[in-house]
């Protein structure tokens, strides 16, 4: 039976449903994001870039939404392992929520700095964070080209980790995240 509120043993629907609708989503904005970057200035371009701030908004709420969630319940216990596993494991958990508030922060911040309007989902115009400002684009930019690769070396890793915890150690953790 799945239970709404997290209890010590499981995750709640609620938090597998976010847990499972973010992962989905980054698995999407990566390769976007790098594709549309690729390509040359033209409407395709435009248009993936739209897809991907909007889909970097929906990210962050998702991420606001699942911190929220997890500060009003209860964590599962952690699974029987050593205290550097458990401390790394809350290290990747806390890096990955922190990633996914960072990088939507900052292409906001990157095209609010060059001057270039953010809708989401070609609806919704979000005001600029910021004034035009080439020095604080180029930052914000580098800083975003770099969470994207810190994300991607955590999502393998944690990817691994659920994957070894199933196949290698055939524990709960990943059946108590899963529906």
């Amino acid at each position: 039976m799945m239970t709404i509120r997290n209890t010590e043993s499981q995750w709640g629907w609620p938090s597998k449903l976010l847990h499972w609708l973010t992962a989905v989503v980054i698995l999407i904005q990566i390769p976007l994001g790098f594709y549309a970057e690729e390509l040359k200035l033209s409407p395709l371009k435009l248009d993936l870039f739209v897809w991907h701030k909007s889909i970097g908004m929906v990210i962050l709420l998702l991420a606001i939404e699942r911190l929220l969630w997890r500060m009003t319940g209860t964590i599962p216990a952690a699974i029987d392992s050593s205290a550097i596993q458990r401390r790394l494991a809350q290290l990747a958990h806390a890096t990955l929520y922190g990633l996914m508030i960072a990088l939507p922060i900052s292409g906001w911040i990157t095209t609010s700095a060059a001057n270039i309007p953010t809708k989401l989902f070609w609806l919704i115009e979000l005001p600029a964070i910021t004034g035009p400002d080439e020095a604080l684009k180029s930052l914000a930019a580098e800083v975003h080209e770099i969470c994207v690769i810190l994300l991607i070396v955590i999502l393998v890793v944690h990817i691994g980790a659920a994957l070894r915890h199933h196949f290698i150690l055939r524990d709960s953790i990943l059946k108590r995240m899963w529906f």
